[in-house]
């Protein structure tokens, strides 16, 4: 069986998040880098040169963001042998 559905499904239910995992301060510009698939460098430069230009708007989109977000869900990142052992643990301790 193909995930390539999974994949488009998933493109068309991306949300923005922050992310803290990847953040330097309260993971914004990371979720917004994640969001676009930009690189997170050029997002915290392009916020870093906003900054100097529009100090105030700036630090008031910033930390309403950063307040209104919500946190990234935790994605697995290990392998399918494992995602499976932990999968049918959690069926049976669930049944107990």
């Amino acid at each position: 069986m193909s995930t390539a559905p999974w994949r488009r499904i998933s493109k068309l239910l991306k949300r923005l998040y922050r992310d803290q995992e990847n953040g330097l301060l309260m993971g914004v510009c990371a979720g917004i880098a994640d969001y676009f698939e930009w690189p997170v460098i050029a997002v915290r430069v392009a916020a870093v040169a906003l900054l100097f230009f529009w100090l105030v708007p700036m630090l008031v989109v910033y930390i309403t963001a950063g307040l209104l977000l919500k946190d990234r869900p935790l994605r697995y990142r290990g392998g399918t042998d494992e995602l499976n052992f932990w999968r049918r643990e959690g069926r049976q301790a669930g049944g107990r």
